[in-house]
This record gives C-alpha cells, structure tokens and sequence, in this order.
C-alpha cells in the first residue's frame, strides 16, 4: 500500500488539474485496486481542494478579506508552486508569505503591503502552536535602588519582534472593522511585539513606538538602570527626570502584560 502522502500528492495535482483524472492510473496503483472511480477521484481531490482553502483562510483570514473573490485563486496558485509536504496542514500554509513576496507582483502592486500582512498573520499562527514552556517568577519593586542597577529582565521565550514598512496594526484593526478592504495606505514604520500569554495561553500583540522597540531589542543584556540611561541617550531634548519615569512605568506594563516574566542577574 503506498503512503498516504502520495495519495494526497497524486488527488491534489487532480484538483490542481495539472493531471487529467482520467489519465492517473497511478491512483489505481496506489490504492492496490482493479477499480478506478474516476467520479469519486473528482469529487475527493475537490475535498482536498477546499480543505487547502480553508486552512489558509483560517491562517491568512486577513488576506483573505483583502482578496475577496481572487482568494480561491490565489490559494489554488500557491499550492502549485507549493505543494504540501507535510500531514499537518497547517505547516503547508507557513510558505504562503514567501509566494505573495515572490510570485504575486500583480497583487502587491495594488497592496504593497500584503507580503508584511501575511508575515504577521503566519506570526500569530506559528506563536499559537509553538511548545515552549513560559515561566513567570516574581520580580522586585523597581524602587529598590540597589536592583534597579544589579537586576535586569526576563523577557517571554516566545517573543517576535517585527519591524514592518506599512502600519500592519492599523490595516489589522480597519479590516476588523471593515473599513480597510479599499483603502489605500502609505508606507509607515511600524513595530509589532507578538508572543504567547503564559496564563490564557492566547498570542497577544503589542504594538511598539520606535523608543519602546529599541529598548525592547537591547532589555535582554540590559539592566533596569541601563534601560533607563538609554531612554535618556534617545531623548535628548526632554527632561532626564521625565525620560527616566517614562521607562519605568513602561518596564512595569511590560511586566504586567508579562511580554516580560520576571528578572535576572546582570554582572
């Protein structure tokens, strides 16, 4: 009996139409028959077919949205130049925003800002399923001096950051309203902290000012006291004093939010 991975490969390529169903008599061979019910190949490889749409849906349902009546297409194109290669079907969707940067130059004409929207939505998918055990520990009050310069913090295992040249945020937040299937949108740099809430468990996502993203990339081989000196190096014109309680009240979210989950030793 061949394995069931050439049997998807053989009815996918049906439903793709790149093989004639009346032509695959190596199905035949596959399922070890003498019969060969060209009308219930049809019909499983269609299955095959929606069941790849609707897992990239599920995956990409912002893109989705954004295409409207071109998503089965595109979906049926992917597919093509990607064939699944893993039983998970989730993992033959993580591809999809390497085919829009590499191979969708008509729809990126139109929405630049596609390949970056299907980066973040793939993001949230791969942070949903990632086995990671997170940790949190207790952590001591920022105004205790003394840890405020020996103590620094301990950032959650299953951080992402992403830099992104379009607001993907906003894009996200308009389509949720239904606003943002239309619109057009500039190019702006944005920053986007996703990781995986140790209690509930679900993605949560954080968007960072430029400020807060360079403190965010330097907190893991930082202390508090370094942080802090760097929000003042970053904001030359303000008042030290204000900098300064600008990064602790943003330390103590990250905290509270536990994009940070407890603290460590520096030196």
């Amino acid at each position: 009996m061949s394995s069931l991975r050439e049997i998807e490969k053989t009815l996918t390529s049906i439903w793709m139409e790149r093989q004639p169903v009346e032509s695959a008599q190596s199905l035949n061979c596959l399922l070890e028959t003498e019969e060969f019910d060209a009308d219930g190949a049809r019909l499983y490889a269609r299955l095959i077919g929606y069941g790849h749409t609707d897992v990239l849906t599920s995956i990409y349902p912002y893109c989705a949205q954004l295409l409207g009546n071109n998503w089965e297409k595109v979906v049926k194109k992917y597919v093509q130049v990607f064939p699944p290669d893993h039983f998970h079907l989730n993992s033959s969707a993580r591809r999809f925003p390497q085919f829009v940067a590499e191979h969708c130059a008509d729809l990126l004409e139109k929405r630049p800002y596609l390949t970056e929207l299907a980066d973040y939505e793939w993001l949230e998918m791969e942070l949903l399923e990632v086995d990671t055990t997170i940790s949190v520990t207790e952590r001591t009050p920022l105004s205790n001096p003394q840890a405020f310069v020996s103590l620094g913090p301990k950032l959650n295992p299953t951080l992402s950051v992403r830099t992104y040249e379009y607001p993907i945020q906003t894009i996200v937040d308009l389509l949720d309203e239904g606003k943002g299937t239309r619109k057009k949108f500039a190019p702006e740099r944005s920053h986007i902290a996703m990781y995986r809430d140790p209690f509930s468990h679900k993605v949560r996502i954080v968007e960072l000012d430029d400020n807060a993203q360079v403190l965010l990339s330097e907190a893991a081989a930082s202390s508090y006291a370094d942080l802090a000196k760097r929000c003042v190096e970053l904001n030359p014109n303000r008042n030290p004093e204000s900098a300064i309680t600008d990064v602790i009240e943003l330390i103590e979210q990250f905290h509270e939010i536990n994009l940070f989950v407890g603290e460590r030793k520096v030196g």
